[in-house]
């Protein structure tokens, strides 16, 4: 059993693939398994990666017919063999230590989950934002759980998706949202660690500047239907309030970030499946301390008040009106 798998789905990642995967080479950590999944690359990609297979034998190569980030990565899962599993996408790259040392804390404290933080750099490396993860405290201090909600940068013990039979829900955006969240809720054994070792690269065709708007791209419903109901059937080991502001901080961003300037079928869409999951899973959801304006948790003041519009809108039964306001007219 290698020490952890490294899933990395590819696709049409001609520019960036090599330095993703030979920054995975170089890790301190040489007890790796490098599971690549070419998602159907119609560019030099997929040459890169079979030159690339010939100079290190821990790689894994998988071919698959264009699916889908979602798919891909549920390929690497199911061949995985590693105690532990982390993802990478083909377009970033590691610091040389930063599996080794999420490996070295999860060993040590025996955790299901590592957080980890990440530097945002442009494509010629300059380093634009850095977020490095505060201190996690089981029912005190969860919310780093949810500011760095991308399954990148997180290290996993392998068998709990195993166990629970995790799956990203393929054609969704925001895929990775539904499973932080799941994991977020059912392991009891999770921490953070204050390091910025994954390099998010940021370029036009990154999918954070491709998520605006309801037009394109269907968020992630069903994934998240998914989580809920398998979190109420397995039971939440953690802070029930912070996996409700959670599930809140997920709603206020679909509705006052990536809504504005839809057509109102789709932002009515959004709203009437906001109103409808909140009312059904968390039907005492004014009264959570943690998504007052002062309580002390550790996220952006900007997020709190976000949640704290959506909550007065959703008990004043305004969130259709206002979805309506910010909707596109004709």
């Amino acid at each position: 059993m290698p020490a952890v798998s490294v899933v990395i789905p590819v696709y049409n990642s001609e520019k960036y693939v090599e330095k993703c995967i030979q920054s995975v080479m170089a890790q301190t950590l040489p007890d790796l398994e490098i599971i690549i999944i070419n998602d159907g690359s119609t560019d030099e990609s997929g040459r890169i990666l079979r030159e690339l297979t010939q100079k290190d034998s821990r790689i894994v190569l998988l071919e698959q017919a264009n699916q889908g980030v979602a798919a891909a990565r549920n390929q690497g899962v199911e061949k995985a063999t590693g105690k532990y599993i982390t993802f990478v996408d083909g377009d970033d790259y590691l610091q040389e230590d930063y599996i080794e040392l999420m490996y070295n804390l999860a060993e040590k404290e025996t955790l299901d989950m590592v957080i980890c933080g990440l530097t945002y750099v442009d494509e010629g490396g300059k380093e634009l934002n850095r977020v490095v993860p505060g201190v996690y405290k089981r029912l005190e201090n969860e919310e780093w759980t949810f500011r760095v909600s991308a399954v990148c940068s997180h290290l996993y013990r392998r068998e709990l998706w195993k166990r629970y039979d995790v799956k990203f829900q393929s054609g969704e955006r925001g895929e990775d949202m539904p499973i932080s969240l799941f994991f977020a809720a059912i392991c009891p054994r999770i921490n953070t660690l204050p390091e910025c070792g994954y390099y998010y690269v940021q370029h036009a065709s990154s999918a954070i500047h491709n998520f605006k708007g309801l037009e394109k791209y269907s968020l992630p419903y069903k994934g998240l239907e998914n989580t809920l109901t398998r979190v109420n059937k397995i039971g939440i080991q953690n802070s029930p309030e912070f996996y409700e502001l959670f599930v809140m901080r997920i709603f206020a961003t679909c509705l006052f970030q990536l809504a504005p300037g839809a057509r109102w079928e789709k932002i009515r869409e959004l709203c009437d499946y906001i109103s409808c999951t909140v009312n059904m899973y968390f039907p005492a959801y004014w009264k959570n301390s943690k998504a007052k304006l002062n309580a002390k948790v550790d996220i952006p003041f900007t997020q709190k008040a976000a949640v704290k519009v959506l909550i007065l809108l959703l008990k004043t039964k305004l969130l259709r009106p206002f979805g309506w306001l910010i909707s596109k007219k004709k």
